[in-house]
């Protein structure tokens, strides 16, 4: 009897979904702001290349009428780059948490550090890049420009 009764959530589909995690969190980097127009500590800035990071990657194996070729290879080059920020992330993160001055809410306080680490302003950059070479995809999500008019 379970098996015959309907699912109770509507199952939202998959490219869409991870297209939108990617455009809200790529936007926020390449604008240097998150929720209620604060920086990025570490922590948000590190949990945000993740989300990017990993949204690209299924948006890569994403059917070529949903993500054309050309933003592919963008997408690629972009992943290609992120060893490098998530390293220099890790780097600031125990040096700023190892400093005899911090505080316990360290991690919370410390965005306008985030903001001028070179690693962090070249991934934004390369965000922003990004964001402007993904037209087409972009374009396919009618439920993301609508839920933010």
């Amino acid at each position: 009897m379970l098996a015959m009764s309907e699912i109770p959530y509507n199952i939202t589909d998959p490219f869409a979904s991870t297209l939108r995690t990617f455009l809200d969190h790529a936007r926020a980097i390449a604008s240097g702001k998150v929720e209620d127009d604060d920086g990025f500590s570490w922590f948000l800035a590190t949990e945000y290349q993740w989300e990017v990071e990993a949204a690209c990657e299924v948006l890569v194996e994403s059917p070529a009428d949903q993500v054309t070729h050309a933003e592919k290879a963008a997408l690629n080059k972009f992943l290609a780059d992120m060893p490098a920020v998530r390293d220099a992330l890790k780097a600031f993160k125990k040096n700023a948490t190892g400093a005899a001055t911090a505080s316990a809410a360290r991690e919370w306080s410390d965005w306008q550090d985030v903001s001028t680490l070179p690693a962090w302003r070249d991934f934004s950059i390369r965000t922003a890049v990004l964001l402007s070479q993904l037209g087409k995809a972009a374009q396919n999500d009618g439920d993301f420009f609508a839920g933010h008019r």
